[in-house]
């Protein structure tokens, strides 16, 4: 299967809804979560947030600089 450059955008965005998954887990209070732990999560979704942010910052500007094969797999 060939994949293009819109199936990455996608893939990239998909991956991201692990911020939300980390923000489900932190608000369901039958988990009882302890301040630390909480905190640990809390962390957790910070980091892969920026780095999803930047990930997509690169992926976009490689599409505007066209250096980014319109086939990529």
């Amino acid at each position: 299967m060939t994949k293009d450059r819109f199936d990455l955008e996608q893939e990239i965005l998909d991956c991201w809804h692990i911020t939300d998954d980390l923000q489900t887990i932190m608000e369901t209070d039958s988990l009882n979560l302890s301040d630390d732990v909480h905190n640990l999560l809390l962390g957790l979704k910070t980091l892969y947030h920026l780095k999803f942010e930047r990930t997509f910052a690169t992926f976009e500007n490689l599409v505007t600089e066209r250096k980014l094969d319109s086939r990529i797999m």
